[in-house]
């Protein structure tokens, strides 16, 4: 990883058991569908020889919305990354049962991805929702959406790629607004907050966000 990126990392690997499904999925699947960071950089033409649009999903979680999406569009070419090991495992599982073509998944810390193996000007959209909003102001510096990393993206990012990060963790979303506004290249698809697009699914933070009474915010760049 490049030194110009910080050593902390913007998530924690918390304790958590894989189910006897996912255990099955995830040592039958992986040689097939979890690609490897070895410092090959990622081949999209190859990987998706017949897509329209390379999506890379940064952290989803237990991958509900990730085979949604995939599953709804099959013309999509999305890779998901993701370091919580049981929800790999339950991906691998959807992928197998509802036989997603049009997905693949990295098992590792976005920060070095996107840092090694995601050539420049190659992605068509960047999807980041529902980060860990790290609210107290001492993990702040744990958040995942920073300055140098948003230049990061940008530049994997083709031109007219857009980044789509979505929060109900109203600071967090002030925040994102601010440093996607600071960083050249990006411009707001939007006067300010955009509106959910149809791509993406309801997710179970977005529910809990919305049982807490918590607003929702959708933030989408470009690059220019």
């Amino acid at each position: 990883m490049s030194d110009s990126f910080p050593s902390v990392r913007s998530y924690v690997i918390r304790a958590a058991r894989m189910s006897d499904a996912q255990k099955k999925a995830y040592t039958a699947l992986s040689p097939k569908w979890v690609l490897p960071v070895d410092g090959t950089p990622v081949d999209f033409r190859k990987l998706f020889p017949e897509a329209e649009k390379c999506i890379v999903e940064i952290g989803f979680g237990m991958g509900d919305a990730t085979r949604q999406m995939a599953k709804e569009h099959p013309e999509w070419g999305i890779l998901g990354v993701e370091v919580h090991k049981p929800g790999v495992g339950k991906l691998l599982w959807w992928i197998n049962q509802v036989s997603l073509k049009n997905l693949f998944i990295i098992e590792h810390d976005a920060v070095e991805v996107f840092s090694t193996i995601l050539p420049r000007g190659s992605v068509d959209g960047i999807h980041i929702w529902f980060p860990d909003p790290w609210p107290k102001k001492r993990h702040h510096k744990r958040r995942l959406i920073q300055a140098d990393f948003t230049g990061l993206l940008r530049e994997v990012l083709k031109p007219g790629g857009y980044i789509h990060a979505a929060t109900d963790w109203e600071p967090y979303a002030n925040h994102i607004l601010d440093v996607f506004n600071e960083t050249p290249g990006l411009k707001n698809r939007y006067e300010l907050w955009a509106d959910k697009p149809d791509y993406r699914p309801d997710t179970k933070f977005e529910h809990r966000g919305i049982e807490a009474r918590r607003i929702i915010r959708d933030i989408i760049f470009e690059k220019e």
